[in-house]
């Protein structure tokens, strides 16, 4: 018999709720102690706070960081087992036992795929949460809030409606199908310009203004740092207080001096209208983008610590024109749905709550036997694509069939043994004799014929390298005779060696014969050519 129980993940506040009790908010710091399991909660939430430990915090936003967290004392942790800690301490708090509990766990809608793994693989590790070898259900928390609000406050069957996460770190806003199993219409817009971090960061400013500068504090000294988070936990407060009561009175201290500061819901409407402006702006935005308009939507459901402000549901109302609801614990709103969707674990598909080692044992089996209230928690991911009708697929020739191990056989290799106690080493087994497959023998001749031609290639080039070139030969220019040479001096000349004119007859000897006719002598005789 399982206990159902939700948990909720926030970047401020870790919020665990049970059938037996009512829900339980503590903020999301760990203290670590070297004698006892790690508490959750600041001061005065958590009844060990005065005792030496270790304080973390910010964890939440660093899961799936492969970074370490630093602590104080030097000494580095893994953001995803601090979150694990945080989550059992919860469980302690709500006065649960996480391995007697049919637990689910909101996680912020707003985060990737790789975060929500990441935490999977954490909770793995732990034995409180690991069930049967299953980590605990993650679900959205904008289905669990729309869950937990449906249930109090039965929205419509149908249509489409707004879901507004007013949270510590930042403002969620979502459209969503109501109709079946709340589906989201559109992907998660986070703003984190508006968030309760915020508000707390405006009404510390008016403080500073109030207390005046020059306070002669030290922020690097202890003692400045411990005012100033309880101060931070004092505007906090306030804040709470003033969505119920008109005007809230508190005592402030900041480095020696102190004032009594009044806070009203006018100055604090003041303070954040700016930002909630921005916020409606940028859901309008969202809508233009999926096509829609506010007349479009069914309601808009807020939750989160900062939906119980009475301005934002006047502002919402004003501007939409539509129905602006709220549970009556907003905070608590995640807890609650997971709690409910942990309490109709019973009724989820099995699809999606059966492992996939049980479904590929009873793969024999048309019918899988599963005790009352026994069920394996784990999501989509863990499982391969949906199993559909051979007329569903995409490519009706390839249909996915369970795989069925075989069995071990003694005599050959069938699969891993689980005998530990094996002395003689197993017979090897020869390696049979390949064969040459058509198209390695392709594949090799044309390696064949491309080393060939590559050579053939390389021999010729290398033949024209070593041939020897024709000697061209060298035409050396004769230099000009000087320039006196060429001036006439007096005196006789210098004797010439040019010989005589050949005689008469042997100009006859060296001249053809005459057979052109008259005339043709003539013009030979000017052809003569001299001899030197």
């Amino acid at each position: 018999m399982y206990d159902p129980l939700g948990l909720s993940i926030g970047t401020t506040n870790l919020v665990a709720a049970s059938s037996a009790s009512t829900p339980v908010s503590r903020r999301a710091v760990l203290t670590l102690y070297p004698h006892c399991a790690p508490k959750i909660g600041v001061s005065g939430e958590n009844p060990h706070a005065s005792d030496p430990g270790v304080l973390m915090c910010g964890f939440v936003e660093r899961i799936g960081d492969s970074v370490a967290l630093v602590s104080s004392d030097g000494s580095t942790h893994d953001p995803d087992l601090l979150m694990v800690e945080a989550l059992d301490a919860m469980v302690l708090e709500a006065g649960a036992d996480a391995a007697n509990s049919e637990i689910s766990i909101a996680v912020p809608g707003h985060w990737k795929a790789g975060t929500v793994q990441a935490l999977r693989n954490a909770l793995r590790t732990h034995l409180g949460f690991v069930r049967s070898g299953m980590a605990p259900r993650l679900v959205s928390d904008t289905v669990a809030a729309l869950t937990a609000a449906n249930a109090e406050l039965c929205l419509a069957a149908t249509g489409v409606v707004g879901l507004v996460d007013f949270g510590g770190s930042g403002t969620s806003a979502t459209l969503v199908n109501i109709g079946g199993d709340f589906e989201p219409a559109t992907p998660t817009m986070r703003y984190p310009d508006f968030s309760g971090d915020e508000i707390d960061a405006a009404i510390l400013l008016q403080v500073f203004e109030e207390l005046g500068h020059g306070s002669g504090i030290d922020p690097a000294s202890t003692a400045a740092v411990g005012q100033l988070a309880l101060l931070r936990e004092q505007c906090r407060r306030a804040k709470e207080q003033l969505s119920t009561d008109r005007a809230v009175d508190f005592e402030v201290e900041l480095g020696g001096r102190r004032a009594t500061m009044r806070l009203t819901r006018d100055e604090l409407g003041d303070l954040i209208q700016d930002r909630l402006t921005g916020f409606i702006y940028a859901f309008d935005e969202l809508l233009v983008r999926h096509r829609k308009s506010w007349t479009d939507l069914a309601a808009v459901v807020t939750v989160g610590g900062s939906a119980s402000i009475p301005l934002i549901t006047e502002r919402l109302s004003v501007h939409t024109r539509r129905p602006v609801v709220t549970p009556a614990q907003p905070a608590f709103a995640a807890a609650a749905g997971a709690l409910l969707l942990a309490d109709r674990g019973e009724d989820v598909d099995i699809q999606a709550r059966t492992s996939a080692g049980l479904l590929t044992a009873s793969a024999s089996s048309d019918i899988v036997d599963l005790p009352s209230r026994d069920l394996l928690v784990i999501d989509h991911d863990a499982l391969t694509d949906r199993e559909l009708a051979w007329s569903q697929t995409e490519y009706p020739g390839d249909i996915r069939l369970p795989y069925t191990p075989e069995a071990y056989d003694e005599d050959h290799q069938a699969g891993w043994s689980m005998r530990l106690n094996l002395i003689e080493p197993p017979t090897p087994i020869e390696r049979p004799w390949r064969r040459l497959r058509f198209s390695q023998l392709i594949i090799g001749m044309c390696a064949v014929v491309a080393m060939t031609a590559i050579g053939g290639v390389a021999y010729t080039l290398a033949g024209i390298e070593n041939h020897e070139a024709p000697s061209v030969p060298t035409v050396v220019p004769v230099p000009a005779p000087p320039v006196s040479s060429l001036i006439p001096r007096e005196g006789p000349p210098p004797p010439t060696a040019v010989p005589p004119p050949p005689s008469a007859q042997l100009q006859a000897e060296l001249s053809p014969p005459n057979t052109r006719g008259p005339g043709t002598g003539s013009r030979r005789r000017l052809r003569r050519r001299r001899y030197p």
